[in-house]
């Protein structure tokens, strides 16, 4: 059995897929949801919906984004400790090593794990847009597909941050934790600006700004994300194949 078709195995079997699929099929429609209904549920709360400001059919997609920057990020970090903390397990870190080599190892897994994620969002993008479109108003398809490609970047580079983090640490729970913590970090250095353009944190707000009429300027944090994804994936496998299992 091929390493490609172990890990398909894998994703499926532990439910890693469905739970990615589920989590964001469930934010994308509440997002819709949420912005469509919110003035008759405040209605029947005995609350006044005037003072909130008008709801916009972009609203929908921004409430879908924001869960998936927070609840969805975690759950893509845990799912991506899963698969790339390849020495959580002693024995199985020994039946794997003992066959190939790290870099497939982590290859395979990466790849798996970023087509899984970025499929996931897809999946919950398409929900979202629909829903919208069914409920609010149809929105221009082409700022959704770029925006939604741009938030498929930074998964990827995320999923390599996780890799890093699983080259200098042993237990899943650990990889998963520091890895947020560490996306948080760059999150944050994006808030210094003149390196705001440059930072990997940017895309996740290019859906939200394309959908509402932005212009494209995301190709220098597109530089960066490339960039550092391949060069976070070359450390990892370097730090992995040195260290003693």
């Amino acid at each position: 059995m091929s390493l490609w078709r172990l890990e398909w195995l894998r994703l499926v079997r532990t439910q890693r897929l469905a739970i990615l699929g589920a989590v964001y099929g469930a934010f994308a429609l509440l997002g819709p949801l949420f912005v469509r209904y919110l003035p008759e549920l405040l209605d029947a709360l005995g609350e006044e919906a005037a003072v909130l400001p008008e709801m916009t059919p972009p609203d929908a997609i921004t409430q879908y984004v924001v869960n998936m920057q927070q609840i969805g990020l975690l759950v893509v970090a845990f799912v991506g400790a899963a698969a790339l903390a390849i020495d959580a397990d002693f024995e199985i870190s020994v039946f794997f090593r003992s066959r190939t080599t790290v870099k497939e190892i982590v290859k395979t897994r990466f790849v798996m794990t970023s087509l899984a994620v970025s499929g996931a969002f897809v999946f919950g993008s398409v929900i979202a847009y629909v829903l919208t479109g069914i409920l609010l108003e149809w929105l221009d398809v082409w700022p959704m597909v770029v925006g939604v490609l741009l938030q498929c970047v930074y998964l990827v580079f995320a999923v390599a941050v996780i890799a890093l983090v699983a080259s200098a640490l042993r237990k899943t729970v650990a990889v998963a934790l520091v890895s947020v913590g560490a996306l948080v970090v760059l999150g944050l250095a994006s808030l210094v600006t003149p390196l705001a353009p440059w930072m990997p944190s940017d895309l996740l707000g290019a859906l939200d700004r394309l959908i509402r009429g932005g212009r494209f300027e995301y190709w220098r944090a597109v530089i960066t994300a490339v960039a550092a994804t391949g060069l976070l994936l070359v450390f990892a496998v370097h730090r992995l194949d040195r260290r003693e299992v």
